[in-house]
């Protein structure tokens, strides 16, 4: 009887993401709750029957709702640990830059929207590390220097680079409308799922 991600005590069932995965301790890599055990596998006999189904059915719910095609790129292919510096400041430039002006909106509405048809393209390829390492070195570390350089329009201008070279060797032509521009919770953008105002805040 096969036994499953949800049920090994390195899963940290606190970590879950917005697509259904939660960091594995063991393996430095995140996984569905629902994924097979692996061979570092170790039941976690305190975890209740109760935070396992909600683990799994938080995959399940969540699994193809979003996908950070960075993250993708970093962290599940390149097996980067989740926490590393250049996630770290990525992340910092979303939540204290991008968000908190209205000019950058649209790129973070546009990888909300665009970024998991991205993730599920490059996570499909058959040569999906070499695609991975070259936008690493090719973008994703420039663009990490640039932030911490404070040039914040180029590092702009460098991602918007990489994500048009992604669409166009995918052939992937998902565009994002006014619309969904002006209903995108700024706040709440940039993570790879699309999420609209509250009633309250419109």
């Amino acid at each position: 009887m096969s036994r499953f991600c949800g049920e090994c005590t390195y899963l940290d069932l606190s970590t879950g993401d917005s697509y259904g995965k939660f960091y594995c301790e063991k393996r430095c890599e995140r996984h569905s709750a629902n994924d097979v055990e692996c061979s570092s596998y170790c039941t976690a006999y305190s975890r209740s029957n109760g935070s396992i189904k909600n683990a799994m059915e938080y995959s399940k719910d969540h699994e193809s709702s979003g996908g950070c095609y960075i993250t993708t790129i970093i962290c599940d292919i390149l097996k980067a640990p989740e926490k590393n510096t250049f996630i770290e400041t990525l992340r910092w430039f979303r939540n204290n830059v991008l968000q908190n002006d209205e000019k950058y909106k649209d790129i973070l509405v546009e990888y909300d929207i665009v970024g998991p048809v991205i993730a599920k393209n490059i996570s499909n390829d058959p040569l999906k590390y070499q695609i991975a390492a070259n936008a690493f070195f090719k973008y994703i570390k420039p663009i990490t220097k640039l932030i911490k350089a404070k040039n914040y329009d180029e590092a702009v201008n460098r991602y918007k680079d990489m994500t048009n070279n992604l669409k166009n060797f995918y052939n992937i032509n998902t565009t994002v409308t006014v619309e969904e521009i002006n209903n995108a919770d700024i706040k709440s953008s940039g993570h790879g799922i699309y999420k609209v105002k509250r009633i309250t805040d419109m």
